[in-house]
């Protein structure tokens, strides 16, 4: 009896340890965070062992793709972080999702757009789509307005003056 009644114990004592290790993974203390965690989740630590558990599992997510994100990715992240998880309240997170999800639909239609703008375009010209323009056929050289020479030396002819009559023929309004 006393072999089961250890055993019991034993059981109890396991399975307590075991339900507190999961409950740390799943809501960490900012102690049981990882240095690397505490540094890219800093802006927040004041706030940390006051959030729920699904917001850290989130942020810890987040901070585990962190190293994968482009340096403006982690700066906008690092700038953004303490607003959205203090300042926001949850609807407002959730309405800031779906306009950004509207956003990235939005611009997914415009670059398919521009794109077949891009193949048109390159179609009329006669060349690949991703060819610069003037690859396959080299636009003529802009023309300059230049004064139309002059039978008698370089100075162009001058205007009559305008209180005189122009001569007969001139092109013009006529002043009577």
């Amino acid at each position: 009896m006393a072999k089961a009644l250890l055993g019991i114990a034993l059981s109890l004592c396991l399975g307590l340890s075991v339900a507190q290790a999961q409950t740390a993974r799943s809501n960490p203390t900012w102690a049981q965070l990882t240095p690397e965690q505490q540094q890219i989740l800093a802006p927040i630590q004041g706030e940390w062992d006051k959030l729920d558990a699904v917001r850290k599992r989130k942020l810890l997510g987040i901070a585990q793709r962190y190293p994968k994100m482009t340096p403006q990715e982690q700066e906008r992240f690092q700038e953004r972080m303490p607003e959205w998880v203090v300042t926001l309240t949850p609807e407002q997170r959730r309405t800031a999702r779906e306009k950004y999800k509207e956003w990235e639909s939005e611009r997914e239609a415009m670059r398919k757009k521009w794109d077949e703008y891009t193949q048109a375009r390159s179609a009329e010209d006669g060349r690949k789509p991703d060819e610069p323009p003037g690859e396959a056929e080299k636009p003529a050289e802009p023309r300059t307005a230049e004064p139309p020479a002059h039978a008698g030396g370089d100075a162009p002819a001058e205007s009559p003056p305008a209180n005189e009559p122009a001569p007969a023929g001139a092109a013009g309004p006529q002043r009577q």
